[in-house]
């Protein structure tokens, strides 16, 4: 491994992209029949820690803790796959601090069912409030496009890199906002990705639907603009799919991927070198609506599309 090399006051690493390939996922989700969990429809898993957790109460305060039993259950139904982590709860942008409540979790699954890799969306979800108290903004928001935004992502990624050992990837949002605050020298969303990426080592989740979303809601080119992305930094790659509402595409995850992001899918995934997988994301009560047809219907098209670019890639 080269020397690091110092930006701002933080190292620059080259790790945190070297993933197992593992294929076509799909999401974890205990509603669902437990047989759709097998080898010939999936490669591997992805779980959100959040949903497998309840309240305790102790001397220093209310903990979130994992549910043994709901956890238990899910690695019995996922077998052998592999398993990766998609959080929604970090908020890693929040500028007085992260949810480190999520870190306790994620401290426990490491130890009980160990992942693959890990990932979050780059926002923030949590700000301090003028009586000092930390409060919801309702819904994840997407973070100013400045040199003080980037920095404060990037030493928090490192952080999580050296604290799992396992690479960390930071997913590009939707979102329904013009006209960010932003700096001449990151003058735009894939600049901001690729400096934080860049100053911390850490890898991306390149959520294609999110583009999508943002190109449709936004006015630009998806096509044009996935270019713009440090592609040799995507080690996952997420397709979804979403419906109209209030004027706007939304990030919905309730139906199968529009054929337009399987175009961006099949466009994309040979220029991402160290890609590891692909996942089909739905939300859960989406997913037993469409049911198990349209789900592996959907799991087929990018296994397809999967084996057209990396035919040869799957570790074994």
């Amino acid at each position: 491994m080269s020397t690091p090399t110092m930006h701002g006051g933080l190292t620059r690493r080259q790790t945190g992209t070297s993933a197992h390939v593992l294929g076509v996922g799909f999401n974890y989700f205990p509603s669902l029949p437990a047989d759709i969990y097998h080898r010939r429809l999936m490669d591997f898993v992805e779980v959100t820690p959040e949903t497998m957790c309840n309240e305790q109460s102790t001397s220093d305060g209310t903990i979130e803790v994992l549910i043994r039993e709901q956890l238990d259950r899910a690695r019995t139904i996922c077998g052998e796959m592999p398993m990766v982590v998609h959080g929604v709860q970090l908020s890693i942008g929040s500028a007085h601090g992260w949810n480190s409540a999520y870190l306790a979790i994620l401290d426990q699954l490491q130890q009980l069912w160990p992942f693959q890799w890990h990932s979050e969306h780059l926002s923030f979800q949590t700000y301090e409030d003028t009586d000092g108290s930390v409060a919801q903004t309702g819904t994840p928001l997407p973070l100013p496009l400045t040199e003080e935004a980037a920095c404060l992502v990037a030493d928090r990624g490192a952080q999580l890199l050296h604290r799992y050992g396992v690479p960390f990837l930071l997913e590009n949002p939707a979102h329904y906002l013009t006209d960010l605050p932003r700096e001449p020298g990151v003058p735009d969303e894939c600049a901001l990705m690729n400096r934080i990426t860049l100053l911390s080592g850490c890898g991306q989740l390149l959520d294609l639907h999110n583009l999508y979303c943002n190109a449709i809601n936004h006015g630009f080119d998806a096509f044009e603009v996935v270019e713009h992305f440090a592609l040799e930094r995507v080690v996952e790659i997420h397709v979804a799919g979403g419906h109209w509402e209030s004027g706007y595409w939304t990030d919905a995850h309730d139906r199968g991927v529009p054929e337009t992001v399987w175009e961006l899918l099949d466009y994309t995934l040979p220029r991402c070198k160290h890609v590891a997988g692909v996942v089909f994301e739905l939300l859960e009560p989406h997913a037993v609506r469409i049911g198990v047809d349209e789900i592996a219907r959907n799991l087929q098209r990018a296994r397809d599309i999967w084996l057209r670019h990396c035919p040869d890639a799957r570790d074994t």
